[in-house]
């Protein structure tokens, strides 16, 4: 068993390390407010899983399959334990009536159990089923089913984190958007949370790995921080409002609802040419008694809209400028009161913007008639142009339609040196095509294997007729000829670059493969074999056994069934036999189709 890391493998454990590392900067942070008991449990959940990461990353990289296991072991009282961490922080959150330690305890008894069931299942099995190693992914995977027990952990686990999302739903703050928004992040966190573990029981890999849900957690976990932590930032507003707004370009005001000043920026003042201890407290309609669209717009208090905006002129001795205002109104406290606190307008100088908008017009007028023409031009040309290209589709349909019938030919010259078997490849590509429109493959698909099945013993032109044609079994020796027309074929045909000629080849390699290992030429198995050499496989012992060959007499339909029920999962392929029972009636006409001298058994 090959489990050898290389530098690519260590690199794919980096987002696991990552979350580990999120997790572990996160629990830090928070003890900076353990006092607070949102954050202390918090802060516990976030350690669990750290824990959790920590153990999954050891069991990723553990040599073996015990010790894997054990790592896999120590999970599972965190598995539950961080869930129920997660109910106690939801009714923490919800204004609920904190639990007793008996309730508490009674709630942490499955992860106990689980703890028992886990190191106990060597003996009992309780929480695996056929554990092994996968050695085709790097370090190795621990592998195994889930048992009922693992089910009932999964639904406890899912029902505790659903309980917490429905305490938290129940309690969304009706008015504060503030609140909101944070209810909001810890729902998502949440639902992150529950997201994260659904690959894992569905066996879907991500990074390469069965469990990414450690990903997951750390960041349903970073919007629960953020919703937790945010609103501490609120002290740092008054000093960053002032950075920003001063770093702007554009002017700013900000004014009561009846037109006085409150505060504006250095840009606000350069615009009116006024300092801004001297603008502050004043009446706006006088501050701008020059621009009286903008002081219609800025004084408008119809509808109490809270977003408004208007491209206003001005002119000065500089000349005429464009601005375009916008105006946004904060309402109080309560924001279904009525009540404004104030208005902020920003004034944005777009005259280069309107200068450059007209030349776009102008320009984008002039380019409309050149495109215009252009476009009658391209008209004629694409015209001809469709005219070329059906004609090269009719030409490579003509080309197609002469591969297929040379490689019948081809097909037919190889089977002709057998003369009972002369419509051999015919009924094998029939066949196939049951199969394989059975099956669910699309039509390009279908018509492939349809094409290249004919081909299937093109080999055998290097076998000689002596044993070709031998009445009887053949000896080893001969055999061992025999089996070489899989590689003969592949060779013959390998080389080509055309779908349907390297589709035979891989057809002619492996249509001798057994399901279940034992065939030839390199023993592959399962679905390590080609969908279209397991088909041609099952379509070719059929017509053999339906038909008379130098060594043998046709079976009858009943002895054929039972054949290919007999030997489902091991020379076939379990589901194409499935197929094949289910449309016998087709195999019958198209046997009849096509019949050698003998072929009353398929009938």
């Amino acid at each position: 068993m090959n489990v050898d890391a290389g530098v690519m493998d260590y690199i794919g454990l980096l987002p696991y390390l990552a979350s580990a590392l999120l997790s572990l900067g996160l629990a830090v942070l928070t003890l900076k407010r353990i006092g607070n008991p949102l954050v202390r449990l918090f802060s516990t959940v976030l350690w669990l899983e750290f824990a959790w990461t920590v153990m999954l990353l050891f069991e990723m990289v553990s040599p073996g399959l015990r010790l894997k296991i054990l790592w896999d072991d120590l999970q599972f009282p965190v598995s539950i334990a961080s869930p129920v961490l997660f109910l106690l922080f939801a009714r923490k959150a919800g204004d609920r009536a904190d639990l007793s330690p008996g309730q508490i305890g009674l709630l942490m008894l499955p992860a106990a159990i689980s703890s028992i069931a886990a190191f106990s299942d060597p003996f009992l099995g309780l929480v695996r089923v056929s554990p092994w190693l996968d050695a085709s992914v790097p370090f190795g995977e621990l592998v195994y089913g889930f048992t009922v027990l693992d089910y009932i952990i999964f639904a406890y686990s899912y029902a505790l984190l659903f309980v917490s999302m429905g305490i938290l739903l129940r309690s969304y703050p009706p008015v504060s958007a503030s609140a909101r928004r944070k209810y909001d992040l810890v729902i998502l966190g949440f639902v992150i949370h529950i997201a994260g573990t659904i690959p894992a029981i569905l066996d879907v890999r991500i990074f390469g790995h069965r469990d990414s849900s450690p990903i997951f957690f750390a960041l349903g976990n970073l919007f629960i921080f953020t919703a937790l932590f945010r609103f501490n930032l609120f002290s740092l507003v008054p000093i960053a409002r002032r950075v920003l707004v001063e770093s702007l370009g554009d002017p700013i005001v900000t004014f009561d609802g009846a037109g006085y000043i409150l505060d504006i920026n250095h840009a606000f003042g350069r615009l009116l040419n006024v300092s801004g201890n001297r603008l502050r407290g004043r009446n706006l309609q006088e501050a701008l008694s020059a621009w009286p669209e903008a002081i219609r717009l800025l004084l408008d208090d119809s509808g109490h809209a809270e977003h408004m905006e208007k491209n206003c002129a001005y002119s000065d001795d500089r000349g005429r400028h464009v601005y375009r205002i916008t105006v946004s109104s904060f309402p109080g406290a309560v924001r279904d009161s009525g009540t404004e606190l104030c208005k902020v307008a920003l004034f944005r100088n777009i005259t280069e913007i309107v200068a450059v908008e007209r030349q776009l017009q102008s320009w984008n007028h002039e380019l409309e008639g050149r495109i215009e023409a252009r476009l009658k031009d391209l008209e004629q040309e694409v015209k001809r142009r469709r005219a070329a290209e059906e004609g090269l589709i009719r030409v490579g349909e003509k080309i197609v339609k002469s591969q297929k019938e040379i490689l019948v030919t081809l097909s037919e010259v190889v089977e002709n040196r057998s003369p009972e078997t002369a419509n051999h490849v015919l009924r094998v590509g029939e066949y196939s095509r049951i199969l394989a429109t059975a099956h669910g493959l699309s039509d390009e698909g279908v018509a492939l294997i349809v094409d290249a099945a004919p081909l299937h013993d093109v080999g055998k032109i290097a076998v000689p007729d002596s044993i070709l044609n031998k009445n009887g079994a053949l000896t080893a020796e001969e055999m061992a000829v025999m089996k070489t027309h899989t590689t003969v074929g592949y060779r013959i045909l390998g080389s080509s670059g055309r779908s349907i000629i390297r589709a035979a080849a891989i057809i002619a390699l492996e249509h001798h493969e057994r399901w279940n290992g034992e065939g030839y030429p390199a023993g592959k198995a399962g679905t390590a074999i080609s969908l279209s050499g397991r088909i041609v496989c099952v379509c070719d012992v059929f017509d053999a056994l339906a038909t008379a060959r130098t060594y043998k007499q046709p079976w009858d339909l009943s002895r054929m069934l039972a054949f290919f029920a007999e030997e489902s999962g091991r020379m076939f392929d379990p589901d194409l036999v499935a197929i094949l029972l289910a449309n016998v009636a087709l195999f019958q006409k198209v046997a009849a189709r096509f019949p050698d001298a003998a072929m009353d058994s398929c009938r």
